[in-house]
């Protein structure tokens, strides 16, 4: 049986069955298990720093928390989102990518994330470094992918992020209730 059909112009067949459940379950994981994580590690890095929390409980009190949010209360949260990027930043969702490269190249991804020449004091958690995102070099931070490997999900992402986000600083609170450290599995997740 096929599932999809992909063809050249010769009608040669490019993109095989198994290549298709591949990136079938890839977006499938790639969009639930990392915006779970993302959620579980922003809770986290709020817990651990009261200053940050207080700033994106300002951010979301902001907007009318009695309704449903809308698309321009989603853009006035610029505060929660760069505390959003810079959770990925700390705690990559992902080690690594899935792609062939055609030419060999010295790249690892999430080393460039705690570079000190592109991130200062990598281990401090500053939601700041984000203020200006043309401040941090191409290709040096991609919990998204990049150029025209960006991940398809990445906006939903954002979205996602700033409902659950928003409504949780709102109307809940939290500690943690375990020892903070995690594990790779191959995602992180707490111990």
């Amino acid at each position: 049986m096929c599932l999809l059909s992909k063809h050249n112009e010769e009608n040669e067949r490019v993109v095989t069955d198994k290549e298709i459940l591949h990136n079938i379950t890839l977006v499938m994981i790639a969009g639930h298990d990392t915006s779970s994580r993302l959620i579980t590690f922003v809770l986290r890095l709020l817990y651990k720093n009261p200053a940050v929390y207080k700033a994106v409980l300002q951010d979301s009190k902001k907007q009318d928390f009695k309704r449903t949010l809308t698309w321009e209360d989603l853009a006035r949260m610029k505060y929660t989102w760069r505390v959003a990027m810079e959770t990925p930043r700390m705690v990559p969702p992902v080690f690594g990518g899935f792609r062939l490269a055609l030419r060999d190249i010295d790249y690892a991804a999430n080393m460039t994330h705690v570079d000190e020449s592109i991130f200062l004091e990598p281990s401090k958690f500053d939601p700041a470094r984000f203020e200006d995102q043309k401040s941090v070099p191409p290709y040096s931070f991609i919990p998204f992918g990049g150029g025209s490997r960006l991940c398809p999900g990445n906006e939903f992402v954002r979205i996602e992020t700033l409902v659950a986000i928003h409504y949780l600083v709102i109307q809940y609170s939290w500690e943690l209730c375990s020892y903070d450290h995690y594990i790779r599995d191959p995602l992180p997740i707490p111990t």
